[in-house]
């Protein structure tokens, strides 16, 4: 009786091993299963992109940023909408982005432009630019009504200062649709011209330094004062060159 449990006892491992070995098989096999009915669904046609829309794009055309996402023919199932955002936000001109997928196969895209800010004349090429400075796109000719910034990108303090005075301009109503175009080598330097006006500006404080020119606008204007240039480079007195006279009109600054 004893030699016998012993038996028994020896056998039972096998018996143990056996059931793992097939309760693995089953597991492989189900796996299988699922990887291949996986492959088999991402490859589907149902299921391949063909269709897209688009909101929010003024510069950019609906094929440009279908091209940006690079989908065309791939599985709905296997895009990643957070990955399609960042292959957007590359682009110079897109400033947020919103991935929608519809399923079988559509995806809709929300996005939110930049807006042009400026021109950027380098001297060899003129170029759209955003309230940041950022290149947004290459043009023939200045816009109407924008500012231009003469200068090239290699005087980085003077660019970053004249992008800085653009930004004020923008929100001038009383600038807007003005001929201004802005010039500079150094910060200090920093100079704009006016409907043909020069106007030297200098480093920062741009709001006060217009609104002081507003101010002196209407007494030039009453003086009847042909000016060749307005300086409102000092805090504290404003400097009017008249254009035919050796001479200064210096004026406490308001």
């Amino acid at each position: 009786m004893k030699a016998k449990k012993e038996a028994l006892a020896y056998k039972r491992p096998n018996v143990i091993n056996a059931r793992s070995i097939g309760i693995a098989a089953c597991i492989l096999t189900v796996l299988g299963s699922v990887i291949f009915l996986w492959h088999y669904t991402l490859s589907a046609d149902l299921f391949k992109v063909d269709k897209y829309g688009v909101e929010g794009n003024i510069h950019l055309k609906d094929s440009d940023i279908f091209e940006l996402m690079d989908v065309k023919g791939k599985s709905i199932l296997s895009i990643n909408a957070q990955i399609l955002a960042r292959r957007l936000e590359s682009s110079p001109w897109i400033k947020t982005s919103y991935i929608r997928k519809e399923l079988p196969s559509s995806i809709l895209v929300k996005i939110t432009e930049k807006a042009p800010a400026a021109v950027l004349n380098d001297g060899h090429a003129m170029y759209l630019i955003d309230d940041s400075g950022v290149k947004l796109d290459s043009i023939e000719k200045p816009l109407a009504g924008m500012p231009v910034i003469n200068m090239e990108e290699q005087y980085k303090r003077a660019y970053a200062e004249a992008v800085r005075l653009v930004n004020v301009i923008n929100k001038t109503s009383a600038l807007s649709g003005k001929a201004i175009e802005i010039t500079g080598m150094r910060p200090e330097d920093i100079s704009l011209t006016l409907n043909g006006l020069l106007i030297l500006m200098g480093f920062g404080d741009y709001e006060k330094k217009l609104s002081s020119y507003f101010s002196l606008k209407d007494e030039i204007a009453n003086r009847n004062l042909a000016i060749e240039y307005i300086d409102l480079r000092f805090s504290n007195r404003l400097i009017l060159k008249p254009l035919k006279k050796d001479m200064k009109w210096v004026k406490e600054a308001i």
